[in-house]
């Protein structure tokens, strides 16, 4: 009996040991292996979480530590009683009660084994909730309770595995709000969050339960449909974009309302995942550039309208949007007017680079100069200049998102801010200002003058600061950059 109990502690304390080292282990593998990835929102969040694993992963090590010495204690004390046993005459009364008492202890000891293995087990499930807690909250959007860019990634590359390996279709919708910060500035950033906040349940009532809804930073959200082909992807984005225009939210005794530009792509042979997020976010900027509350769709090479999702089902089609705002046709200069100057955006640029260096996030600056301005003045008078200018402002404006700031410099320049992105993302986005530019001519007399633009851009630098990046962007202005592909 006593080799038998002996047997059994050393099973139960064994295996418990194990099973604790082994969520310790599985908790901080987990949280380097994310941190590995790059898949934090920002190093804060990184810091939080590997102080969290390994608080965990102490506190287990402790808890198995303590395990261990119990079980190593009742191995001792089962050992003196077993050497108890061995010592007892056997054949006599006294013999028989002596054995009694022994085995009284033995059990005695193994209820309490019993009890403290017990209370560790609980302790562990505790642990393995917090854990499950944990990986659940940082992969959730805290403010809209979607999910958030790091479970959009790891949903991306399972889907695309699955194409590759048995060409299962899946399509990509990225949505921005329209004129979001206009709402902030406006309504203050409290509005602001119970928008988001409402749209998030609105859109959860217009996806099936299988698609993954996720925020994927500001005002931008994504909608990962698996199984679904363009067809089908076309009309959730319909009905994604309508559900968000009816949306009406009640806030401090007023009704806000929002629109969204929404942006189709389905994933195709030559894609990558990058290249399928960036099909869809063409089409986003297509749809801003286009007068907002639109949705596009990608074929593979150009952005495309679509039509109202009842329409595709049979009704007759409606007139599709125009491709580009309609140009102005007075010389009244209004966009331009109501743009930061480069004191007051220097020093939004400033409070920005401050908060990149903190958190390690993207930030690049897009120069714009119209061509040969100095020129034109000369030519045609400041009042040509500025329309000119207010010209590219306009287009501008339109297709940059709303958290994107533009600013008015001198002699023919802009300048514009864009968070969270890189020096090759403000390349494109200078392209599509640049494409738009050519569908326009300023009619002057007999004359139509052409609008072009020369573009600069620039990634945040180690010790950048406001006027280092700024001249850095101006420098930079008519150098080659990357090609990109037209949408």
């Amino acid at each position: 009996m006593q080799y038998l109990v002996i047997d059994i502690s050393f099973a139960l304390g064994g295996s418990l040991l194990g099973f604790a080292c082994a969520l310790g282990w599985f908790r901080l593998r987990s949280a380097l292996e994310a941190q590995a990835q790059g898949n934090q929102p920002d190093n804060t969040d990184v810091a939080n979480e590997l102080e969290r694993a390994n608080m965990a992963a102490w506190q287990l090590r402790d808890l198995a530590h303590n395990v261990s010495s119990e079980v190593g204690a009742h191995q001792n004390l089962v050992r003196s009683i077993s050497a108890e046993l061995d010592s007892i005459p056997g054949g006599s009364i006294d013999s028989s009660g002596a054995i009694a008492e022994t085995v009284s202890k033995l059990l005695v000891a193994n209820d309490t084994l019993r009890a403290r293995l017990a209370d560790a087990e609980e302790k562990i499930q505790k642990q393995a909730v917090e854990i499950r807690t944990q990986q659940s909250e940082a992969r959730t959007d805290p403010l809209t309770q979607l999910a958030n860019r790091r479970a959009l990634d790891d949903a991306l590359t399972e889907n695309h595995q699955g194409f590759a390996a048995h060409q299962k279709p899946f399509s990509l919708l990225l949505f921005d709000v329209d004129e979001f910060k206009k709402l902030n500035d406006n309504h203050g950033h409290l509005a602001g969050d119970e928008v988001l906040r409402q749209l998030a349940t609105t859109l959860g009532r217009s996806v099936k339960t299988t698609d993954l809804l996720c925020r994927y930073g500001g005002e931008e959200f994504a909608a990962l449909l698996p199984n679904t082909k363009i067809d089908a992807a076309r009309i959730s984005a319909e009905r994604i974009r309508h559900s968000i225009a009816e949306l009406s939210v009640d806030f401090a005794g007023k009704k806000l309302q929002v629109t969204a530009s929404v942006g189709v792509a389905e994933v195709a042979p030559q894609d990558d995942i990058c290249k399928l997020i960036r099909r869809a976010d063409d089409c986003v900027y297509a749809a801003k550039a286009a007068g907002r509350n639109r949705s596009y769709w990608h074929d593979g090479g150009t952005c495309h309208p679509i039509q109202n999702y009842a329409q595709q089902a049979g009704a007759a089609p409606a007139a599709e949007p125009a491709d580009a705002p309609t140009p102005p046709t007075t010389t009244k200069v209004k966009v331009l007017q109501e743009l930061p100057d480069s004191t007051a955006f220097s020093s939004e640029l400033n409070r920005r680079i401050a908060e990149s260096h903190r958190l390690g996030c993207s930030l690049s600056l897009l120069q714009l100069r119209v061509r040969n301005y100095r020129q034109l003045v000369l030519e045609y008078g400041d009042a040509v200049g500025m329309l000119f200018l207010d010209t590219v402002a306009q287009l501008a404006v339109n297709i940059l998102r709303d958290m994107d700031l533009l600013a008015k410099l001198n002699d023919g320049n802009l300048v514009a801010m864009l968070p969270g992105s890189s020096e090759k993302e403000a390349e494109i986005v200078g392209s599509r200002i640049q494409r738009a530019l050519t569908q326009y001519k300023i009619p002057l007399s007999n004359i139509n003058l052409p609008l072009e633009l020369e573009l600069g851009a620039t990634d945040i630098y180690p010790g950048d600061d406001a006027g280092s990046m700024m001249a850095r962007a101006r420098h930079t202005v008519g150098l080659p950059a990357t090609p990109v592909a037209p949408c």
